[in-house]
This record gives structure tokens, sequence and C-alpha cells, in this order.
């Protein structure tokens, strides 16, 4: 059987999928990757093929762009034509799905966050479910990762769909990180911030609590993928030089210990990689109560929950003037990463998802 994993980027596969495609291969499934930038894959072999999905926002309003795209996706399922495509990223599975309507193919989508949520634009909410609504025609199975999608997607679309809910895509955790004790910190120093650079990851109100914090020897330390020149020059206008912006680090399993505690300002996730691997490792987390973040942290236990960047600085206050509430929180928070979120476990619950429907 093979199976093709369809991304906009290589970086999905790069970051979140590998293990995926690494533990298929080791069970006799065939993979390969299809995405825009397929020349900086991480695969070992040559089975890759280019689709030049659009990258960027101004890219989705080159229409001449689609007739390649097109063509690529038919060339690519004109070979494969029994294979298992699995769709990963929305701008990927929407085209991929919409240029092959009308052909039966085997479709698996993995939402790794529907593009609407409770706190969505109306108008844009409607656009983006009525997309799904129709695309769900082409879906078999949908494999959804927080209880908000999972509930639209059997719910509100086809009901004769599977839908599937698992732990997002995993940690890549050894059995004695559930053993080892979590040790007392007396205040938090410095704060960890792990998201791409995007407006949506909410960095410009991260900005506004390092001005609040800008005398109260606190550091906080971003890294994420993308461009941070912008933001960098906020910083330096302001001389804000208790904030740093960092590439993302692949060792940074390694750093995150070194934390006391994550802020996760974002608007929107699916189940955030980046919050799982924090709790993982002690760290409480301040962040808003939406999709996926509501999945994993609860308030006042593991975590906080915030309606404005406002009451950050009187979160951190508090955990510094009440360390038992401090430490008690950080305990909490390593121990709700539990082994249900193992990679391992994951990616052997998905292959007998594929399995099973490999058979139908």
């Amino acid at each position: 059987m093979k199976i093709i994993f369809i991304c906009t980027k290589s970086i999905t596969y790069n970051t979140f999928l590998k293990s995926q495609g690494d533990y298929f291969l080791k069970k006799g499934f065939d993979v390969e990757v299809a995405c825009s930038d397929v020349e900086n894959l991480n695969i070992k072999n040559n089975f890759r093929y280019k689709i030049n999905f659009p990258k960027k926002i101004l890219h989705l309003f080159n229409l001449i762009s689609y007739i390649k795209i097109y063509r690529q996706i038919y060339k690519l399922i004109k070979k494969n034509p029994k294979a298992i495509f699995y769709l990963h990223t929305p701008v990927a599975s929407h085209l991929f799905r919409s240029f092959t309507f009308f052909r039966k193919l085997k479709i698996i989508y993995f939402v790794h966050g529907f593009r609407f949520t409770s706190k969505t634009n109306p108008l844009k909410s409607f656009l983006f479910k009525t997309i799904e609504k129709i695309l769900s025609f082409k879906t078999d199975i949908f494999i959804t990762i927080n209880n908000d999608d999972y509930n639209y997607a059997q719910f509100k679309l086809q009901k004769n769909k599977l839908c599937y809910k698992i732990n997002g895509v995993g940690l890549d955790l050894k059995a004695k990180n559930f053993k080892k004790e979590i040790s007392n910190k007396n205040r938090i120093k410095k704060i960890l911030v792990i998201a791409a650079y995007k407006k949506e990851k909410g960095y410009f109100e991260i900005l506004k609590v390092a001005e609040m914090l800008k005398n109260k020897r606190i550091k906080i330390d971003c890294y994420g993928y993308g461009n941070y020149k912008k933001l960098n020059s906020i910083k330096i206008d302001k001389k804000l030089n208790n904030i740093s912006f960092k590439k993302f680090d692949i060792n940074l399993d390694n750093k995150i210990k070194k934390y006391d505690i994550m802020l996760h300002l974002s608007q929107r996730e699916g189940l955030p990689v980046s919050v799982m691997q924090s709790l993982s490792a002690g760290l409480p987390v301040i962040c808003y109560n939406i999709r996926g973040n509501n999945d994993l942290i609860i308030n006042k236990l593991n975590g906080y929950f915030v309606n404005s960047y406002e009451d950050v600085p009187n979160i951190i206050y508090y955990l510094n003037l009440e360390k038992k509430v401090f430490n008690k929180a950080r305990i909490s928070a390593y121990k709700s990463i539990n082994k249900n979120f193992l990679r391992q476990k994951i990616n052997l619950s998905i292959f007998n998802i594929i399995k099973k429907y490999s058979k139908q």
C-alpha cells in the first residue's frame, strides 16, 4: 500500500510528520511526499513530488498558477490511482480536494486545525465552513486533534464519514520522562515563547508584555520560524532589552527546562506542540482560552487563561509572591502530559486507522 503525504511546504513534514512517515515505512507502506519545496524535504529516498502550492497570501491570487497546480496533481493521481492521499495543511488540502473533486480517490484529511473557531469573524467563519462542507464529500476520513474540531467534523460534516481524535502529532518522550521529579524554583526569571513569527501568534502583544516587564529583571526568549525583522525593529525602537527573537532550534527540547514558564498568546490553534513540550518539562502556560489550548490547560492548575495581554504581568507577579502555588503548577504541568501523548503511540494509532481503511 502506498501513502502520499500532501502538504503545502516541507517544513510541515520535516517538523511534525517525518516520524509518521518513517513509522509507516517500517510497517511496510510505500511513502511519498508532495509539497511545494521538495528540495528541502528531510527524507532519505527520492520519493518526493513537487506541487507548486501557494506559499504566501499574494500567491493565492495568481490564477495562472492554478493551471500548473492542477496539472501536477493530475499527473500524481494518474501515476498513483490506488494510493491513499494523506492531506495536511489547509491550502494543500483544499486545493487537492477541489482539483480531484470528480475523481474517485482514497483521501484522509489530518486536520491540524480548521480555519474557523468560535472567535472567528462570522463572515470568514461562514466561508471556511462552507468550503469544508463541500470538500467533505471528497474526504473519507477526518483525523482531528482537539475536541472542537472533532465535534464539528463528526456532527456538522457528512454523517457517514469516519472521524477520529488523537493527541496531535505527539512528543518524542522517553519512559524516564514520566518518572523524573520537578525541583522547586523560587521565582519566574525566564519566559519562553515558541511560535512561528506570524501576527496571529500574538507577537505584537508579547512585545507589549515585554514593555510592561522591562524593569522587573524578567527575560523573554522567543523561538520560531519566519521573519522577525519587524518585531526586532519594534524592540530596538522601544529599547526593550528583556526580549530576544531567535530562529527555531531543533534542539529546543534540551533548553526548555531552563525556563520557568511559557507565554503563548496565539489566537488560533489546533493542538499546539509547543504547549505540550513546555508542559512535559514542567512549565506552566499562560495563554488564551481557545480551541487546542483548552484541551491541554486547566485554568489555575497547570496554567492560566488570560483575557488580554495586560493580565500577564499580574499573573507573573502573583506566582512570584506565591512560590508554593507556582511550584504546584509546575508539578501539575509536568503530570498533565502522560503516555497518551507519546509520538510512538500516536503513530501506531494512525497506522491502525490507515491499515483498516486500506482493506476496505
